[in-house]
């Protein structure tokens, strides 16, 4: 038998836009799924500094924090009298909730934790801070995200959750992902609809994705399963979210990173965009690579330097290099950013392909911003002549000093928070002021998925 299915809960007197009983349905669906029990956390909060306070304050405090803890039960207990279809148990407990909730998956083995995220237009990163961010990087379970939305739906509301949509790059990391949910979600009775996806790039070959698609479906076929698939192209975020839109997606199943020291830097990734851009619910898997990679002592993970991660001799340009001859190369070459080096080899700036996009900046003198496109402020009706008269300006004329720079010592966990306090995808490596190597959120990625092989 599964494991309990866990959702984390809110009673409405402090949830008053009912923001964690979004996840109720998927809960409970899941839980009828697996034939499972439904278990409704709620944990009162708590730190571990001020329940040692609490604790030398003797029998009175302790009276109090019963009565918070019976007045969290009772209104825990109102909301589960409204499950039906699915046994549900009310579990309350007292402590710091991300790691209580962690702590209470383990222990009761549980099959899966479904929560909400407010999906508020003001949060820029997946969950950054947040209770269900702490949840999903530190569980050993696969975490079901569900945008919370108005109307908020009923906790008996009927939900769908096939067709699961699973992004495929052909990597064990994403099928990793689709044998996940297939774990998960196939030991139901009703069969479950997959559709697989790939997003072709340029250099992509798309008979190659063709056959690797229809091979893992023919594989998933022959084990029961309705199975369909399809590339697309474009933005591999954008192209997720309008697939799983038009195959009315009941989940996506994707793969996260969540390597403490440098989570920040990886959650420029896609299941973050994803995320922010879908209602349809994110079923997450951290891959066994990279949870065996944060479970290492910290030590370990601080071998790691800039010189065993970074590109070597990366394509640069020297500063009379043309506008347009650097575009070139970098749709050639595939990559988001060029050096800018003088004939010895010296860094002079970086050329990034934000740079080709025009960006608000503050106006001289003034409260307001508006966007600036090459040094020149611009309107939308004249950003085409601008784009036209600029093919031939310098690289040196617009190549902008890095916010940051590093050496080949420079550890792993160093450049991760600088790189995550200026908020760069591109780093330049240098000795003695010669540029030796770049490095990328990509490179960092790459080294956190071969982490432990």
């Amino acid at each position: 038998m599964a494991g309990p299915v866990i959702v984390p809960v809110l009673p409405t007197y402090l949830d008053p836009e009912r923001v964690t009983q979004c996840a109720l349905p998927y809960g409970r669906a899941i839980a009828q799924r697996l034939a499972s029990e439904l278990v409704l956390l709620s944990v009162v909060e708590i730190t571990e500094s001020l329940r040692s306070y609490l604790e030398a304050e003797g029998e009175q405090v302790e009276r109090l924090i019963q009565r918070w803890l019976e007045q969290r039960r009772q209104g825990i207990n109102r909301l589960a009298a409204a499950v039906d279809g699915v046994r549900t148990r009310v579990e309350v407990l007292l402590g710091e909730p991300a790691k209580e909730i962690v702590a209470f998956a383990n222990d009761q083995r549980a099959a899966t934790i479904v929560m909400s995220s407010h999906g508020r237009v003001g949060l820029s990163r997946l969950l950054v801070g947040s209770i269900t961010f702490r949840v999903v990087q530190h569980a050993q379970q696969p975490a079901i995200v569900v945008r919370a939305g108005i109307p908020v739906p009923a906790p008996n509301a009927p939900v769908n959750l096939s067709p699961v949509l699973i992004p495929l790059d052909g990597s064990s990391l994403a099928e990793e992902a689709m044998e996940m949910a297939l774990t998960l979600l196939g030991q139901g009775h009703e069969p479950l609809d997959l559709h697989l996806l790939h997003v072709l790039t340029n250099a992509d070959q798309p008979a190659r994705w063709e056959h690797y698609l229809e091979r893992i479906a023919q594989q998933l076929r022959e084990r029961g399963h309705r199975v369909t698939w399809s590339m697309g192209h474009g933005s591999v975020a954008e192209t997720i979210v309008q697939e799983a839109l038009q195959r009315r997606a009941g989940l996506i199943a994707m793969g996260t990173h969540g390597l403490s020291g440098v989570r920040r830097v990886l959650l420029g990734s896609t299941a973050e965009h994803v995320l922010h851009t879908t209602s349809v619910p994110l079923l997450l898997h951290r891959p066994q690579a990279v949870r065996q990679h944060i479970e290492q002592p910290p030590a370990a993970t601080q071998q790691l330097r800039v010189r065993d991660i970074m590109t070597p001799n990366p394509v640069t340009v020297g500063p009379e290099a043309t506008l347009e001859e650097v575009a070139q190369l970098m749709l050639k070459h595939q990559i988001g950013a060029i050096p800018v080096v003088d004939t010895e080899g010296h860094l002079i700036g970086l050329l990034r392909e934000e740079d080709f996009l025009a960006r608000e900046r503050p106006i001289p003198f003034s409260a307001f911003r508006a966007p600036q496109l090459f040094g020149r402020w611009v309107s939308p009706e004249g950003i085409e002549q601008i784009y036209a008269e600029a093919r031939q300006l310098k690289a040196v004329e617009v190549a902008q000093p890095p916010e940051v720079v590093v050496t080949e010592e420079t550890s792993l966990g160093e450049l991760a928070e600088r790189m995550v306090a200026a908020n760069v995808r591109h780093v330049p490596v240098v000795r003695e002021g010669k540029l030796v190597g770049i490095v990328t959120r990509h490179d960092v990625l790459k080294a956190v998925a071969r982490g432990n092989r």
